[in-house]
């Protein structure tokens, strides 16, 4: 796909819902430092995807998410279940060994 900053935008603005909706039900505060560090992973994860259908960006995201969790341990949390990408909705979903 054609690098435009309305797709970076794009992917950025899913990367923050995605990160808010993540952190609201993550076992624990994540640190400061390790926020950007999420968003630039999930922004980078998004874009490629971002002309795909929502299941495509929801898999890539929740593959990053899972990444990250494996490098940071001390925090868990939702998956992402739908992604409206007309109106920037996003559903989560807690995984079993979370429930």
């Amino acid at each position: 796909m054609q690098e435009t900053p309305e797709a970076d935008d794009a992917a950025r603005t899913i990367a923050e819902a995605v990160y808010a909706a993540y952190e609201r039900q993550a076992t624990t505060r994540i640190h400061p430092a390790k926020v950007q560090t999420l968003l630039a992973r999930l922004a980078e994860t998004i874009r490629p995807e971002i002309m795909s259908p929502p299941r495509s960006i929801i898999a890539a995201v929740n593959v990053t998410l899972d990444a990250w969790e494996q490098t940071n341990h001390e925090v868990q949390g939702p998956r992402v279940a739908s992604l409206d990408v007309a109106d920037g909705s996003i559903a989560m979903s807690l995984p079993q060994r979370l429930v």
